[in-house]
């Protein structure tokens, strides 16, 4: 009886083998789990780091690709005390809906790496690119990210590690990383946020998004971002919280307390918007420039001293030579102007047109700075008109805050920040009273088709956002500045 046992074992062994060699996939990963490893240096040693899956995004098994824009990297899941499971979110190849969160186990070479893993996004997993890895207080590191729990509600919320895979109930994290609780603190009264790092959604999930004239942004994830290109021709964006492209669902103008975005101009195109919120030929509320921003003016130009070779006149017969000085009643005597004296005048000396040694005016292309315009309209009349001079730089970025100062619904205090500074404070200013806008811009004006191309025609902006937000609370002068830094860190502006 015991050699038929032994022969059973054996065979199944020898099976167990063949499987492993020819299909390990098939094998379940994770056999490790069925023990308690702990913090026992003896164990560690056999559970090594996996080699066939890893940092580089190309090291996926067949039949599935890596999303590098959310969490990658060695964590421990397996209670190992030390990081040799390597997680990241994948996608399926063949179905871009099934996306979900796995985790290659370490000391299962060889084995699938997809088995340890949470819930796929087409069974409800929820996606959120503010995603990281945090100890739970089981000696295991949990998969979190920030959830939009309600309206305008986020939490940091997490898939807790089990023995085999990661749980499908959430838990709050109680205590996230500093990064979180700082993009928490940003989340806080967020009616849409829309960051343009690596792409073109709204992070508050409120707003649908319409791409004009082709725009693209690299998905590629980068240290130093440039946020989003605007080429000044066709590219725009138009948005809305209803699948008709307008506002008045979730997000109302006249709730909004608060704007704050980045932005470069690559050029002044004429009368530029940053955004137009408003009807068709007709603003709501806008931010933009004047013209084609400020040419350099005589008084902005800073002259060195004039060396000799400027103060003098070279010899004849090359270069610029002084001419006869006559005054005009001398003119009229020898001229052919004096017509009752003169029959046989001689022949008239005219002096050159000699060019300035140093321009004194800045040519047209050269302006250096555009004033702020923001305004407000309703039904064709201009409620609230504010000009701020040389706000915008050319080919530089600059950080703009627009926010209330209180809870006042109609007549409010504004404040104006560029680059964390209060610039302006506006008294009694005003909010848009609009209930529905139906041609929400960015990049575009919605006047741009009111005027001919013979007239003073609004052109579309030409050069790059990032970090444009809306809030339905005042911005407050901490998270002003807290948004500036986070801003400048993103753009690679340390020194700046």
């Amino acid at each position: 009886m015991y050699h038929i046992y032994l022969w059973i074992g054996l065979i199944g062994l020898i099976g167990i083998i063949i499987i492993e060699l020819y299909n390990p996939i098939w094998i379940n990963e994770g056999f490790a789990n069925l023990v308690s490893v702990g913090d026992s240096a003896i164990w560690m040693k056999w559970m090594p780091r996996r080699g066939d899956i890893g940092l580089e995004p190309t090291e996926e098994e067949n039949g599935y690709t890596r999303d590098i824009r959310y969490f990658s990297g060695y964590t421990d899941v397996q209670r190992l005390g030390q990081n040799h499971d390597f997680c990241r979110m994948i996608q399926n190849s063949t179905d871009s809906k099934d996306m979900f969160f796995a985790c290659a186990l370490g000391g299962t070479e060889g084995l699938s790496s997809v088995n340890f893993r949470t819930p796929s996004t087409k069974n409800g997993f929820i996606l959120s690119r503010d995603d990281y890895m945090n100890n739970l207080g089981e000696g295991r590191a949990g998969y979190c990210r920030i959830i939009k729990t309600g309206s305008d509600q986020f939490e940091a919320k997490c898939n807790s590690a089990g023995d085999h895979l990661f749980r499908e109930s959430l838990q709050i994290d109680t205590n996230p990383p500093d990064k979180i609780k700082r993009l928490l603190y940003f989340y806080d009264g967020i009616t849409f946020w829309l960051r343009f790092k690596d792409d073109i959604v709204d992070y508050a999930k409120n707003v649908i998004i319409f791409k004009g004239g082709d725009i693209e942004i690299d998905e590629i994830p980068k240290e130093i971002t440039r946020g989003l290109f605007f080429n000044g021709i066709d590219q725009y964006l138009r948005i809305g919280d209803t699948n008709e492209m307008r506002f008045g669902s979730s997000i109302q103008l006249k709730f909004l307390r608060g704007v704050s975005f980045w932005v470069y101009f690559d050029e002044f195109t004429n009368n530029a918007k940053i955004f137009d919120f408003g009807n068709p030929n007709q603003p709501s509320v806008f931010c933009g420039i004047i013209g084609r921003g400020n040419a350099t003016t005589q008084q902005d130009i800073k002259y060195k001293c004039q060396d000799e070779s400027q103060k003098t006149i070279p010899d004849m017969p090359s270069g610029q030579q002084c001419v006869i000085v006559q005054s005009p009643q001398v003119a009229m005597i020898n001229t052919r102007a004096n017509i009752e004296e003169y029959d046989c005048p001689s022949p008239e000396i005219f002096g050159r047109i000699m060019p300035p040694l140093i321009e004194k005016h800045a040519k047209p292309n050269e302006a250096s700075t555009a004033d702020l315009l923001y305004e407000i309209w309703e039904n064709k009349n201009r409620k609230l008109h504010i000009q701020l001079k040389n706000v915008f730089p050319l080919k530089k970025w600059v950080h703009i805050v627009i926010t209330a100062t209180n809870s006042d619904a109609f007549k409010p205090d504004l404040d104006f920040y560029q680059n964390g500074v209060k610039i302006y404070t506006e008294k009694n200013g005003w909010l848009p009273q609009m209930n529905e806008t139906t041609n929400n811009y960015i990049g575009k004006s919605n006047t741009a088709n009111v005027t001919s191309q013979m007239d003073n025609k609004d052109e579309l902006f030409k050069g790059q956002l990032f970090d444009f937000r809306g809030y339905r609370i005042p911005i407050n002068d901490k998270k002003v500045k807290d948004t500036y830094q986070w801003g400048k860190e993103e753009l690679g502006l340390h020194n700046d």
